[in-house]
């Protein structure tokens, strides 16, 4: 039953977190635009040990740019709201790479917190595959803890 619990907690605040994330990345699509500087553009390797002690690398693009919105002066460090970190270094370098150093980017911003931006609006497609395999984790938990399976 505890097993039940713990994955109806574990989806419902995942399912909130990528909710609030595509729900922003929807919205971002009619927010204002200006334009930016790149003035970061690499690559981020972050590795991490899973249970069996083995050392897992992931790798994911890291981008800063800044712009002006009524002569305030603001930095921006998100690509889109649905990015994801991937075991591929080379992947990761080719999305680097679409922002060289010093370019200038179309940033999206949120017309009430410009410190909100991104420089990709929208939703990848990616983002509804997990919202399902999410909904489909709350489910079971809720079907298993209510006695209908298990």
């Amino acid at each position: 039953m505890i097993g039940y619990i713990i994955a109806i907690v574990i989806s419902s605040v995942f399912l909130i977190k990528f909710g609030l994330d595509i729900m922003r990345g929807l919205n971002s699509r009619n927010w204002p635009t200006t334009e930016g500087k790149i003035t970061h553009s690499g690559v981020e390797a972050q590795r991490s040990m899973d249970d069996d002690g083995d050392i897992r690398t992931t790798y994911g693009a890291s981008i800063q740019y800044q712009f002006n919105i009524s002569g305030q002066e603001i930095e921006g460090a998100r690509r889109s709201f649905t990015e994801v970190r991937t075991n591929s270094a080379r992947r990761a370098e080719q999305i680097a790479a679409r922002y060289p150093l010093g370019s200038s980017v179309t940033v999206y911003y949120h017309p009430d917190n410009p410190s909100l931006s991104i420089l990709e609006p929208g939703v990848g497609w990616f983002s509804y595959v997990g919202m399902t395999v999410l909904l489909g984790f709350l489910v079971f938990g809720i079907l298993g803890a209510v006695g209908l399976i298990g």
